[in-house]
Formats: C-alpha cells, sequence, structure tokens
C-alpha cells in the first residue's frame, strides 16, 4: 500500500479543509489546484466532492474547461447583504486607505463590521478580505483627540448651521475665533481640511471662502444659525488646496530621477508631459495653490525650474451675501 501523501491529515480534516476553500471563494476551483493544496490525489478530490454534493445538493457546481475539472459552491439563498466578494475586498482596501486619519476605535469598529459582514457571508478569515496591503505616512496626526470635533463639524454641514470655531493658525501664537460655515471636507497630505465660508461678527456678510485645518481647532461649537445656498466646490484632482484662480505652470525637469519621478505620476488632472529629446520632461500644470507648487518645484533643488506661467480663467466666482433673518443666516447670491 503507497505512503500517504500527507500522512498528517486525517480524511475528515481534509474534507473539511476541501470544504472551506469552496466555501470562502466562490471562484473555479481546479481539482489538480486542490490536490496540491491539500496534499492528496485527484482522485481524493472526486470522493471528498462527492461527499460534499449529497449534503449541499445542487449549491455544487462542477465543470471542464479544456480538460481540466473544476468545483464551486453558488449559494441559493438571496445575497441580503447587497454585498459580493469583490465589494467586500474594495471595503478592505478602503480602510486601509483610511487607516493614517482614523481614531483607534474606530478603527476598531470599521474591523468589526468588515468582519461581521464577512461572517454573514460565511468568509471568516476569508483570503478575499484579508489585506495584502500596507501604506506608510511620514508626520501622521493622530485625529483621536478631534474626533468629537469632526462630528460636530459634519452635523453643522448636514443641517446647514453656523459655527463658532476657535482657531490657532499654523505660525501664529494667538488663538483667534472665526463664525464658520462648513461646507464640506478635504484630505490632503494625511491631514483634514473643513471648507467652507468665515462670516463676519454680526453675520451680515461672508468675508472669504477658506479651508481650516480640523487639527488646528481649539474647540468647536453649533450656533443657533442657518444658511443656506451653494458653495464653490473643490474639485478633486487638482494639485494643492484651492487659494486663487486658476493658474497654469511650466516647470522643467533635468533628465534622470526627478523626470523619471514625475513622469510616473499623476499631479493634476489638467496636466501635460512633454518628454524632450535630452530625457527630460517640461510638465505643464494648472492649479490654484501658486504657495504649494512653488515649494514643490523648490524640493527638488537644481533638477526642477520654473519656465513660464499664465493666469487662466482669472475671473472670481461672485461671494454670495449674508442676510440675518431673525435666528437664521440664509446666503443668497451677491
Amino acid at each position: 500500500m503507497p505512503a500517504k501523501m500527507d500522512p498528517d491529515g486525517s480524511p475528515g480534516v481534509k474534507l473539511l479543509r476541501f470544504f472551506r476553500t469552496l466555501l470562502v471563494d466562490s471562484n473555479k476551483h481546479y481539482q489538480a489546484d486542490l490536490a496540491a493544496k491539500l496534499h492528496c490525489s485527484p482522485q481524493t478530490i472526486l470522493r471528498m466532492a462527492s461527499d460534499i454534493e449529497r449534503v449541499i445538493g445542487t449549491s455544487l457546481e462542477s465543470g471542464l474547461d479544456n480538460r481540466r475539472r473544476w468545483y464551486r459552491i453558488v449559494s441559493n439563498k438571496p445575497n441580503t447583504l447587497g454585498l459580493e466578494f469583490e465589494e467586500l475586498r474594495y471595503l478592505s482596501i478602503c480602510r486601509d486607505l483610511a487607516t493614517p486619519t482614523l481614531p483607534a476605535h474606530i478603527r476598531k469598529r470599521v474591523d468589526d463590521t468588515i468582519l461581521t459582514l464577512s461572517v454573514m457571508m460565511h468568509e471568516q478569515d476569508s483570503p478575499e478580505v484579508t489585506s495584502h496591503f500596507a501604506f506608510f505616512t511620514k508626520g501622521r496626526i493622530d485625529y483621536a483627540p478631534h474626533y468629537a470635533k469632526l462630528e460636530t463639524l459634519l452635523r453643522a454641514m448636514q443641517e446647514r448651521r453656523v459655527c463658532l470655531v476657535k482657531y490657532k493658525a499654523s505660525g501664529k501664537a494667538t488663538v483667534r475665533e472665526h463664525r464658520f460655515a462648513p461646507d464640506s471636507f478635504i484630505s490632503m497630505s494625511q491631514a483634514i481640511y473643513a471648507t467652507g465660508a468665515l462670516l463676519s461678527e454680526d453675520f451680515s456678510q461672508v468675508r472669504h471662502f477658506t479651508h481650516l485645518a480640523v487639527h488646528r481647532m481649539q474647540a468647536v461649537a453649533t450656533m443657533n444659525r442657518y444658511y443656506e445656498g451653494d458653495f464653490p466646490k473643490v474639485a478633486d484632482g487638482t494639485f494643492g488646496l484651492p487659494w486663487h484662480e486658476p493658474r497654469e505652470y511650466h516647470i522643467h525637469f533635468r533628465a534622470g530621477r526627478a523626470a523619471d519621478y514625475v513622469s510616473e505620476r499623476i499631479w493634476a488632472d489638467q496636466q501635460q508631459l512633454e518628454t524632450q529629446e535630452d530625457g527630460s520632461v517640461i510638465l505643464h500644470i494648472t492649479t490654484r495653490s501658486e504657495p504649494e507648487l512653488m515649494a514643490w518645484v523648490r524640493s527638488f533643488g537644481d533638477e526642477a525650474s520654473l519656465l513660464t506661467q499664465g493666469t487662466l480663467s482669472p475671473s472670481k466666482c461672485t461671494p454670495p451675501v449674508l442676510t440675518d433673518v431673525g435666528a437664521e443666516a440664509k446666503i443668497s447670491p451677491a
């Protein structure tokens, strides 16, 4: 009698491993691959598949691809969660991307939710939902102490309420108090900003639109004043935070590491990369953040130089006017 391919695995253990493999992944599993994974013969796989079929019936599917036998389990029950394998995996990737800006207790809640969903979909410990991504950041901000402020701002955005914000700007020694109408959150370089409008002290007008770093807010409180109307939206895919009208810049990068680094990445939706005969590149880019762009160019040292710049769409949007209506503040076009 020939020796067992896996002397430490009993027939019952192999059967359970086979069933678990089919259960956690609804893709096709080929007989030869299963035999190699479970350290048994293809005939053993065929025999175990017959055992499983006797229990779950038509939920076990089988077929041939170019003479290769495959098996998979397809649930006959409706998917009440509305989630599929790939969607759960995408949620896990999004969790990993957001991890640097999530407080620890929120990360745990997200992890627990994904685990609960995977269990409900019969995918506990499935490789489909196990993270294979690692994202490294420099200078990460701990948002655990600021989470209450994020929740307050989010409620204010949803209810269109004005906030009273005590804010300490970068490089400033004093804390200033602002009447702030928040509109949305944006994230850049692992920092979260609230965009919106700063109002005059008597709420009679909009001073200007801005974005305030959440971690620099000393305190946030909602006020019994409301606003309506649209704010200028911060478009995704732009270089840096918007501070002025869109402007086009032309930057030359010398051949070598700088040119390779710039060419490998997308810096803005409105950009064009022009490769020169000597291997250098010229980046034509449109941005609303000249200070950030200049700092970025300087970071390359003598590997990068600004060629020319021009202004596009010089007209700024007309800021709305805030009109006080009793306890409510309503924004209307100027």
